[in-house]
């Protein structure tokens, strides 16, 4: 899509037809029109306008202009309903909640007494602060759960309400308990059952609740309770593991303890049938509990202090943890398992510190390697699994170096690999010919005992803005990965959080069968939509093959693009930019196409 001219303008990459324009799109700024996050459309903003539209036929969903909204507070792509809801306020008058549908743009309902007070009017001193809450809560973004295609939850600073889909009617209305009766809730978010469709469940302050769908009754005799603030929770097969984060020293309540400027937190496993938490007393933590990774009847835990990590082991069923005090680690945590060596982690790396691999010993809680595998602060430690080995590549000493997950052992697999052009690895992929280290200007292809097969350098031009186009590649991708979680409904979004790489591969395949079969959560969009969603994102399930890499022309003349084989490290295909100096092209490796504006008005496309 073009919006840099008198109008924006979409393209079919197939044909190169103009496909539909729209001149109010016109003169806006690259960062004016965006996608919306976790859906298919995207939206434009200026001054006192806001579009949504959908890309593909240019279709507006939403036109803030319609019911004179002011100020966009929320807005929320639900499939499952095919509608967008929308919460902003007027210049004058009431606030509004509006729905509108995917396909037509056309709204189906507005609702304006979403934010009255349901419980009886106080007077005096409690009057004002039942106004002040109400003002606030106009204000505030809401928390939305879509409950199955004809019901949408939300929750306000007034209290959570269930709203019918198709008229916009407030079915229930409830109050959540509170350690203070008539105390707003504070860090509210709703979470769907994955596996009992009669419930979803409700985080806030420090507790959780699971609520009846059916008409807003409370399931549990009383919330479950942790130490700190939940921030999140994850649904084990063994029980609800609720996360807790520390409150800043000045806001927390209750019996609170203070180590090192940190408030202390305690997690707790909750039960799906009464929310009885397993453990007496909630197992003490030593601040902000980040992550959850659930492998097998076990969660790693990622425990944040004074911005260092801490890990231990916690067995969901018994809501005890195997390690008999936290492990501090380097860097953050970003990948984990349990292997018969014991803790195997991967960490990434901070301001602070550096990352690591090392494996710890569940029975003494020690590290296995004295002298772990080290990355640095600039970069990543790429790794990819294969068999029971797990190869990692370290940028602090250019090897490549091989752990045997079973042994809990390491080694380094040949020599140090330096990049041309003083570059960092960027990814590492395993393939059939070995090894693959990729940088922006690189590609090494490694033999898995660590023999260099091939390896190529394309040195970059000294325009960076040359090469802006191409490190958007990967948005396209995330943007897919996105929507999809998006269109596949709020329990994906739920079930994809906090798992493993095994879990990940399982959810993968789920949704690339739900995008094949076009099921019902792609049919809130219209079927242009649809179906290019499902043809660009079963292909971006596929590891491309190639890299692009922007160099030169070999007579020093304007620039080419070569799209580079993984496995040979050849050139399969080149397209000339031209010679301007900084051409405006951008590419698609989903479609395979590469498009270079030579004139104004003008696109091309190049099928790679």
């Amino acid at each position: 899509m073009d919006g840099q001219t008198e109008g924006g303008a979409a393209v079919d990459i197939e044909t190169g037809q103009i496909t539909w324009e729209k001149a109010e799109l016109g003169g806006l700024s690259v960062d004016s029109v965006r996608m919306v996050e976790g859906s298919l459309l995207m939206e434009a903003a200026r001054p006192n306008l806001l579009l949504i539209f959908d890309p593909v036929t240019g279709a507006v969903v939403f036109d803030s202009r319609r019911l004179g909204i002011a100020q966009v507070v929320t807005r929320r792509v639900l499939p499952q309903s095919g509608t967008l809801l929308v919460h902003g306020r007027r210049a004058q008058g009431p606030p509004v909640v509006a729905l509108y549908d995917l396909v037509t743009g056309e709204q189906r309902w507005a609702n304006e007494t979403l934010f009255e007070q349901t419980e009886p009017k106080k007077k005096g001193l409690g009057g004002l602060m039942q106004n002040l809450v109400r003002v606030a809560s106009e204000a505030t973004a809401l928390e939305v759960l879509q409950a199955g295609p004809d019901m949408i939850v939300v929750n306000t600073l007034t209290g959570l309400r269930a709203m019918d889909a198709r008229t916009g009617a407030v079915r229930w209305s409830t109050s959540l308990p509170t350690a203070r009766a008539g105390n707003p809730a504070r860090h509210v978010r709703l979470y769907p059952s994955l596996d009992k469709t009669d419930r979803l469940y409700v985080s806030f302050d420090d507790r959780v609740m699971a609520y009846r769908l059916a008409d807003g009754q409370a399931l549990w005799a009383k919330a479950a309770m942790v130490q700190g603030w939940v921030h999140d929770i994850v649904q084990h097969p063994g029980g609800i593991i609720i996360l807790p984060e520390s409150p800043p020293p000045n806001e927390a309540t209750g019996n609170v303890k203070i180590i090192n400027d940190v408030v202390q937190t305690g997690l707790n496993v909750a039960r799906y049938d009464d929310g009885a938490t397993i453990a007496d007393k909630p197992l003490h933590m030593g601040g902000t509990v980040t992550d959850a990774m659930v492998v097998g009847g076990s969660a790693v835990l990622a425990v944040d202090a004074q911005s260092k990590t801490f890990v231990n082991v916690l067995d969901v069923a018994t809501a005890t943890l195997r390690l008999k005090k936290d492990v501090k680690i380097k860097g953050q945590l970003a990948y984990a398992e349990l292997t018969p060596a014991g803790l195997l982690y991967v960490s990434r790396p901070d301001e602070r510190t550096d990352a690591e691999v090392n494996v710890i010993d569940l029975a003494s809680g020690e590290p296995r390697f004295k002298d772990a595998i080290q990355g640095d602060r600039r970069a990543y430690l790429y790794h990819a699994v294969e068999g029971r080995t797990l190869y990692v590549f370290a940028n602090k000493d250019h090897k490549v170096y091989a752990v045997d997950r079973d042994a809990g052992t390491f080694r380094a697999l040949g020599g140090e690999i330096k990049l041309q052009g003083g570059e960092d690895v960027t990814d590492l992929e395993i393939r059939p010919a070995g090894i693959v280290l990729i940088s922006s200007q690189n590609l090494v292809v490694v033999a898995r005992d660590g023999q260099v097969k091939q390896r190529v350098y394309y040195p970059a031009p000294q325009l960076p803005g040359l090469l802006r186009a191409l490190h958007a590649l990967n948005s396209v991708r995330a943007g897919l990965y996105g929507a999809a979680a998006s269109a596949y409904g709020d329990a994906f979004a739920q079930a994809s959080r906090n798992a493993t790489d095994t879990t990940a591969k399982r959810i993968t395949a789920q949704l690339a069968t739900a995008y094949t079969q076009g099921g019902a959560q792609l049919t809130g969009y219209s079927r242009q939509s649809a179906a290019l969603a499902t043809k660009r994102f079963r292909a971006s399930l596929t590891v491309p093959g190639s890299v692009f890499m922007l160099t030169r022309a070999p007579d020093g003349n304007g620039n080419v693009l070569l799209q580079i084989d993984k496995e040979s490290a050849q050139a399969r295909s080149r397209v000339d930019l031209g010679k301007e100096r900084e051409p405006v092209y951008a590419v698609d490796d989903v479609a395979g196409m590469l498009f270079l504006r030579t004139a104004p008005g003008t696109l091309v496309g190049y099928r790679l």
